[in-house]
C-alpha cells in the first residue's frame, strides 16, 4: 500500500503538475509569437492533456508496481479533484457539463495508463 500511494502522490501527480506547467508555458509561446487560431491551439491543449494524464498515471502504475487500474485511477481522480476544487475556489463557478466529460475523459486516460504502466518490464539487476 506504501509503494502505490507513492506511486501516485508522489511520481504520478507530482510528474503531472510539472509537464502541465511546461505544456502550458508552451501553449503561451506559441499563442503569443505565432499566428496559431484559438481553436487549434483548444486542440493542442486537448491532446497534451489527455497525453499527459495518462503518462501520469504510466508513471504512477509502474512505481507502485501493482494494481495499476488503481493506481491510474487515483492519480486521475486527485488531479481532476485539484482541477474542481481550483475552479470552485478561484473562478467561483461550478463544473459544466462539457468540462464534465473532458474531467471524464482526463480520468480514463490516467486510468488506461495505469493499465499499461503496471505491465511495462522492469529492469532486473544482475548477480
Amino acid at each position: 500500500m506504501k509503494k502505490l500511494l507513492q506511486g501516485v502522490l508522489g511520481y504520478g501527480i507530482g510528474s503531472i503538475f510539472i509537464l502541465m506547467i511546461v505544456s502550458a508555458g508552451v501553449l503561451a509561446i506559441l499563442l503569443r509569437f505565432t499566428g496559431m487560431e484559438y481553436q487549434t491551439l483548444n486542440q493542442f491543449a486537448l491532446v497534451a492533456g489527455i497525453s499527459i494524464l495518462a503518462f501520469g498515471g504510466m508513471l504512477a502504475a509502474y512505481k507502485g508496481e501493482q494494481k495499476g487500474w488503481l493506481s491510474g485511477g487515483m492519480t486521475g481522480l486527485i488531479f481532476v479533484s485539484a482541477m474542481v476544487l481550483f475552479q470552485i475556489i478561484f473562478e467561483n463557478s461550478w463544473v459544466t457539463l462539457p468540462q464534465l466529460s473532458y474531467f471524464g475523459g482526463l480520468v480514463l486516460a490516467a486510468w488506461l495508463g495505469g493499465m499499461i504502466g503496471v505491465n511495462l518490464p522492469r529492469k532486473t539487476a544482475k548477480r
